[in-house]
């Protein structure tokens, strides 16, 4: 089973934490690159989860994934327009499971720990690419550290 971190960045649009919240208040969430659009489609299991991280905030939600990668011209026409850079290569359906306040240090910390990786460049690193897969023990190991 695989899980997900997806990563929420700053948009010319709207601040990151702007965009996961118009993502999540939609139902959905975008796949900003060909490369997280690639591995959904190859990991994304039925019952795969996928934590929410906002740049600048930390993680603040746990979700369902709902759908499989769908193309960005399945998206409603109206929404289509307001999330032309969050999907542009597509988009999951996702349904909201629980939304906590966490710090980047906190989140930093717990990435750091769970995922075992001790350099702060290397997470700062694979954050940047947007996603990150992580298997069923470290997805609920990182939701039991955050609650």
């Amino acid at each position: 089973m695989s899980h997900f971190l997806f990563i929420a960045g700053t948009l010319r649009e709207r601040s990151s934490g702007e965009s996961a919240s118009l993502q999540l208040s939609h139902g959905l969430w975008g796949c900003c690159t060909a490369l997280i659009r690639d591995n959904l489609t190859t990991y994304l299991t039925p019952d795969s989860h996928a934590l929410i991280y906002v740049l600048k905030v930390g993680i603040c939600a746990d979700v369902t994934i709902t759908s499989p990668v769908l193309h960005l011209q399945q998206m409603d026409e109206l929404l289509r327009d307001d999330f032309k850079t969050e999907a542009r290569f597509g988009f999951v359906r996702v349904t909201l499971n629980t939304q906590w306040e966490s710090t980047p240090q906190q989140s930093h910390a717990v990435l750091q720990a769970v995922l075992q990786i001790s350099d702060q460049a290397e997470l700062s690193r694979r954050l940047s690419l947007g996603m990150h897969r992580l298997t069923n023990e470290e997805y609920a190991a990182i939701v039991a550290a955050l609650q």
